[in-house]
């Protein structure tokens, strides 16, 4: 182990990706950003190395995940290599390094010395709660004691099976010959099942039993964020509005079209009906008098089918009116409120990338499994990143101000463009937080304090310069 020596694990955010963890962007080796903090640790005696976690970065919960699970054993591998560990999140990637804490229990364990994975920084992070419903948690408890108790058995089960066929005893009244296929069918197959369904329902309770901030934790996450950070703002805004595709009514009003083409369908149905009924020979159910000669029955089939359309009027309103109102009013009663839910969920769930079994909600710039302490730039470091964010919005504007604005301009293929151009993520306070060297001195100042007050660091040298921090809101 390398004495004093401090990993900074970077994890970048939705979009933000990279071949390699060498480069100019902010969370590789050789970047503006970490080249700052490196220094400003190094001034107060501190020997940081970058190490960059690099994931999908696609705005989807499913590779979130997938990006805390490798995120959480990368740093169970690093305990071998450095005194301390701490993560640096932007954007979703404070997401993804919040789940990974919660894998990793972080805070949650008796002794200090066996968590080196010391502190959480996220920046620009809009965080995002799983909601379980009170069936959910039953289920995935149960399901939880199911997976525990058929591990238990099924060593005991397959002793006494091998057990039994050394012995010769036979027991279990298998054929001669077939009682070594199967021992080893039972556990060739059985085990792995076993060993898959403990796996997913650990998976399962880790959700539903997650931390809750001014829980049991000892530990806080360091949150950065300006009050007008894009990311944030919009995912909250999405999140709070009363989505209403089917307003009150809509559905019964909805369903006239539908009784009305029902209603003639009867009119038609039983208007021809009648009358070949009584063609092939079923008058009696009519009560028509046939008893007469075969000239009659001509003028008998005309006379049903007046009959049919005399009550035309009366067969229409009568289906019109059931379908309006048992069928309308069951539709506006019963499923609108539950359809209004599902494509409102659905909506939301395109800007959360909800692309699975999660259900996300209550966007918020702190976590809702650690306490946070909250650092809100503000003063010349939120101007400036303000005034920025405003200059090259303007020069976006203005490079596709023709093609969006003028008559025959090819809007479309300019609306493409903007979306890839690096002009527009430059426009963005969201992306420039790592371009301000406040935000640089702010984490590592939080990182020094943490190696400090942390019981199986290295103390580093005492910092000859004093440290510097935006002010708070």
């Amino acid at each position: 182990m390398s004495e004093g020596k401090v990993a900074i694990v970077t994890v970048h955010g939705t979009g933000d990706t990279a071949d390699s963890a060498d480069g100019a962007k902010w969370f590789q080796r050789g970047s503006q950003f970490t080249q700052r903090l490196l220094q400003h640790l190094s001034s107060q005696g501190i020997a940081g190395e970058i190490v960059p976690h690099l994931w999908s970065g696609a705005n989807s919960a499913w590779d979130r995940e997938r990006g805390a699970n490798k995120l959480a054993g990368r740093i169970r591998g690093l305990y071998r290599h450095y005194d301390t560990i701490h993560v640096v999140g932007h954007s979703h990637g404070g997401n993804v390094a919040n789940d990974a804490a919660v894998l990793l229990k972080w805070g949650l364990r008796r002794t200090a010395q066996r968590e080196k994975f010391d502190s959480l920084t996220t920046v620009g992070t809009p965080f995002f709660n799983v909601k379980t419903g009170w069936l959910q948690k039953l289920a995935g408890i149960l399901f939880l004691i199911i997976a525990w108790a058929s591990v238990v058995v099924f060593p005991l089960i397959a002793a006494y099976m091998i057990y039994d066929v050394a012995s010769g005893e036979n027991s279990m009244e298998i054929a001669a010959g077939q009682e070594i296929f199967v021992v080893l069918a039972y556990v060739l197959i059985v085990g792995p099942c076993t060993l898959f369904m403990l796996q997913l329902s650990r998976q399962g309770i880790r959700r539903i039993l997650r931390p809750r901030s001014g829980g049991r934790t000892r530990t806080s996450v360091f949150s950065i964020w300006h009050d007008n950070d894009e990311a944030i703002s919009f995912l909250q805004r999405v999140e709070e509005v009363n989505l209403e595709p089917f307003p009150r009514g809509s559905l019964f009003r909805g369903s006239r079209g539908a009784a009305v083409s029902i209603g003639v369908l009867a009119v038609l149905l039983i208007g021809f009906a009648n009358p070949l009924l009584y063609a092939f020979g079923l008058a009696d159910m009519l009560n028509f008098n046939t008893s007469g000669a075969d000239e009659n029955v001509a003028s008998n089939i005309i006379a049903v089918a007046v009959m049919s359309l005399l009550i035309a009027p009366a067969t229409f309103t009568v289906v019109y009116l059931i379908y309006r109102f048992l069928v309308g009013g069951a539709q506006e009663i019963g499923a609108r409120g539950s359809m209004n839910r599902f494509i409102g969920g659905v909506l939301r769930g395109v800007a959360m990338g909800r692309d699975g079994d999660q259900v996300l909600c209550n966007v918020s710039p702190r976590s809702h499994t650690h306490a946070t302490q909250e650092l809100v730039l503000t003063g010349e470091c939120a101007a400036r990143m303000q005034e920025g964010a405003n200059d090259a919005a303007s020069k976006l504007i203005e490079k596709y101000r023709w093609a969006l604005f003028s008559v025959g301009g090819d809007s479309s293929a300019s609306l493409t463009n903007i979306t890839t151009d690096a002009m527009t993520w430059d426009s963005l306070i969201h992306t420039t937080y790592f371009d301000q060297p406040e935000v640089a001195a702010a984490i590592g100042d939080h990182i020094a304090r943490t190696v400090r007050e942390s019981a199986h660091a290295a103390m580093p040298a005492p910092s000859s310069a004093p440290a510097s921090l935006p002010a708070m809101a």
